[in-house]
């Protein structure tokens, strides 16, 4: 005996508006308890660190400064995961907030779509980059000299771009028709993508979870074995002559030197990957758990499966900044920078005021505050001692030789990007 599928019907979203007359007699405040204010602060902590971290992110890894750290095509596939990871802070888990605490959905229909689309594209995007990210290592670690010979900015770029689109494409087709996204209440508290069937909603739990966890497994851990191996084998730690650089003996010491440095690189972005599956493992088996039985998981349950899911998009970057000390040196330079220029012309502002407000200038010690003729300043009347001190200052070998390099190296100015030179506190008069 054969039985049908059974078809499921997603849930009206007028139903579960806050324009429901079911909802309207309900105050804000008059609802509210611990366990809903708990998950709004659970949901605002997680857009938060997602936004900020993988801004950081996108910034640190596509400057100038950690350009030497990373290549190309890593640093393409980190800044669109980064980019991904940030969409979702900007347009998903935000519009959980609201509904978090008022228990309904209040944006309309045109936004729960829209919403509905993005989950599952960025989600599944993102997947797809650590495929990408753990083949690119693959391929590095294992044969960097053909690697680094074939590797293409517009390859990577059209395999990212074309990636997107199947995403996108893939979710259109599931979510845009009618009846094809819903409101949920309980695991995200937002809008999902709804699926007719449960063997649907179980090929798309495993589609997304099994295959990325079975390639970066294999694609990082074969890396790293072949590695290992090659390294023991190896006996050029790195290239002590210079004059070395032709012939296969050179090749063999790049590639040996290639491999070392890539080595960090592949070891953050694998753990990224293993925070994806270690975070993710729990949503997959909820959801296909339900599929199979029909049921709901308790709500509390549903909740912390499905953020504790959503909040890889922080642990990316968190990972990345943890286990690699170039980025974290280079992002507080980054950090600090802006702090330091802003403090520091507000500092050369101030002392510029309290120096012309400054009544006499016989009393500071700074020459070239001396030798500048003011009001009220008698050079006349200074001492012969005085005069000695600021002859021998002036004109020792030492201040005309910083004078001499600061004059012929001029310097950038980070802070506003002018070219402009080195001034010495002690200047030479014109004698």
């Amino acid at each position: 005996m054969q039985h049908k599928a059974t078809i499921l019907v997603a849930p009206t979203l007028a139903n579960s508006s806050c324009s429901h007359p079911r909802y309207l007699h309900i105050t804000f405040f008059s609802a509210l308890t611990p366990g809903d204010v708990l998950q709004a602060v659970i949901v605002l902590f997680i857009t938060v660190g997602v936004l900020g971290a993988n801004m950081l992110l996108i910034l640190v890894i596509n400057s100038r400064r950690y350009s030497k750290y990373i290549h190309s095509q890593p640093r393409y596939l980190l800044t669109s995961l980064a980019s991904n990871d940030f969409a979702m802070g900007l347009f998903v888990t935000p519009f959980a907030i609201v509904p978090s605490l008022r228990h309904c959905w209040p944006y309309g229909e045109l936004v729960c779509q829209i919403q509905g689309l993005l989950r599952g594209a960025i989600s599944q995007q993102s997947a797809v980059i650590l495929i990408c990210m753990a083949m690119d290592r693959y391929l590095c670690m294992l044969y960097p000299a053909r690697y680094h010979k074939h590797s293409s900015k517009k390859g990577c770029v059209a395999i990212i771009s074309m990636t997107w689109i199947m995403s996108v494409t893939l979710f259109s087709i599931l979510v845009l028709p009618r009846g094809g996204f819903y409101f949920n209440p309980t695991g995200m508290v937002a809008c999902e993508p709804f699926y007719p069937r449960a063997s649907i909603r179980i090929l798309a739990a495993c589609g997304f979870y099994f295959p990325t966890t079975m390639i970066l497994m294999y694609c990082y851990g074969s890396a790293f074995h072949v590695n290992k191996l090659r390294l023991r084998k190896s006996g050029c730690n790195a290239i002590a002559n210079p004059e070395d650089y032709g012939g296969a003996a050179c090749m063999e010491k790049l590639v040996t030197q290639e491999r070392r440095l890539s080595t960090t690189a592949s070891r953050t972005m694998a753990a990224m990957s293993l925070g994806f599956i270690v975070l993710v493992t729990p949503w997959t088996i909820q959801e296909v758990v339900a599929a199979c039985t029909g049921s709901r998981a308790p709500a509390s349950l549903d909740f912390l499966a499905t953020w504790l899911a959503l909040s890889n998009s922080f642990w990316n970057p968190f990972l990345y900044w943890l286990l690699n000390n170039h980025f974290r040196r280079i992002s507080r330079e980054l950090l600090f920078s802006r702090f330091r220029c802003r403090k520091s012309h507000h500092q050369k502002q101030q002392h510029f005021q309290n120096f012309q407000h400054q009544p006499h200038c016989c009393s500071n010690t700074n020459v070239s505050a001396v030798f500048n003729h003011s009001p009220g300043c008698d050079f006349e009347g200074l001492s012969e001692k005085y005069w000695g001190e600021i002859l021998e200052r002036t004109l020792s070998s030492t201040s005309l030789h910083a004078l001499q390099r600061a004059y012929s190296h001029p310097r950038m100015d980070s802070c506003n990007g002018l070219q402009e030179m080195r001034v010495l506190d002690t200047a030479v008069p014109d004698l």
